[in-house]
């Protein structure tokens, strides 16, 4: 018996593409912290890169907002 050669389907499902366009192995070794371990109580995250500052913050609908 000859197994079905993968569909465009079947790979989407292993792949995840990352914000710079890349496609990634979704089972790859990539360090996952929870938000609210991040946000803290107040859902609010101060990040410093490369001299500038953005705010992470959780907003009442539940979703994240990144700001400069």
């Amino acid at each position: 018996m000859n197994a079905r050669p993968p569909r465009e389907d079947d790979r989407r499902n292993d792949m995840q593409e990352d914000p710079c366009g890349e496609e990634r192995s979704v089972s790859s070794s990539v360090q996952t912290i929870p938000s609210r371990t991040l946000l803290g109580e107040r859902g609010l995250l101060r990040i410093e890169h490369d001299g500038e500052f953005y705010t992470l913050r959780l907003t009442r609908n539940n979703r994240l907002i990144l700001t400069k």
